[in-house]
């Protein structure tokens, strides 16, 4: 076997199943394919080959299923990871150059080229893209209620609008190299890759080849302010407004009110209290670009 395709057939709203379909008379013969069955099998699938050097592990899904193969995965670290991206964001493929055909995708997803990056960690889980607290926690957690209802982008807008509302900023403390500081936060995200909610730049410097995380803190903001910032985000500008402190560090632990949620690559893992690590890098990718 020299790769296992985990499919979630029902990422992205039947997307994942379609995208099968397409590529399925391409596979070769020493292609295993496994199906999930429900939330956390992937990561059961991927686990199973956790230890396997020369095999490539093809998450099929969206980034909700690369986030359980990569938990499956690490921390052992040792198969190559591959993607074919089929959900409601597809933010982590952002970073690798994946070609849009399916047939080309599967080529890359199989044989492209191998980069090791970085791996974020959030207490006791792994993600690839971006974890954060806050206002776009509250946002992911309602997402993940309501995706069927949507795609892309325009789900996490109405997640958007509808949390702008009632939501309040509240008091956390960010420790960071042995110093800390308290703010009345709206959001905070650790990026180890730019994307998330279908194309937001949120974290526009991060890149998970350099073993930190960019960090962006976005302090107290009005209701009529929240709205304009977040137009920025598309293009990554939003880190130039006077509300919104940026840095780049291995670690930082953030506290605060033991209600709020933590997500990690759109999936809630937790409340408040939490420690963000980077794992410089901890595992091998397909990628299109050389």
């Amino acid at each position: 076997m020299a790769a296992r395709i985990i499919l979630n057939p029902t990422a992205g709203n039947g997307k994942a199943q379609k995208l099968f379909e397409l590529i399925q008379a391409h596979l070769p013969n020493d292609v295993e394919v496994v199906r999930t069955t429900g939330p956390g099998h992937a990561t059961e699938l991927a686990r199973q080959v956790a230890d396997q050097e020369d095999l490539t592990v093809v998450s099929l899904g969206g980034d909700g299923t690369h986030h359980e193969v990569i938990n499956g995965l690490m921390p052992e670290g040792k198969t190559i990871f591959a993607v074919l991206p089929a959900g409601t964001g597809n933010d982590f493929v952002r970073t690798l150059g994946y070609p849009k055909s399916p047939r080309a995708m599967l080529d890359v997803a199989l044989y492209g080229a191998e980069r090791r990056i970085d791996v974020g960690r959030v207490n006791d889980e792994y993600f690839l893209t971006v974890s954060g607290v806050g206002f776009d926690a509250e946002v992911a957690g309602w997402v993940n209620q309501h995706e069927k209802k949507g795609n892309g982008t325009w789900i996490f807008l109405r997640g958007i609008l509808r949390h702008l509302v009632h939501f309040q900023a509240e008091q956390m403390t960010i420790h960071v190299d042995g110093a800390f500081r308290s703010e009345p936060t709206f959001l905070l995200a650790a990026g180890n890759s730019p994307y998330y909610a279908g194309g937001m730049k949120i974290c526009p410097e991060a890149d998970p080849g350099d073993g930190l995380f960019h960090v962006v803190w976005v302090k107290d903001l009005s209701r009529l302010g929240v709205l304009p910032l977040l137009t920025r985000v598309f293009r990554g500008t939003h880190v130039q407004h006077p509300q919104v402190k940026t840095f780049q560090t291995e670690q930082l632990t953030v506290e605060g009110p033991p209600n709020m949620l933590v997500h990690a690559d759109g999936e809630i893992v937790g409340h408040l209290p939490v420690t963000m690590t980077v794992i410089p890098a901890a595992i091998r990718v397909r990628t299109g670009r050389s």
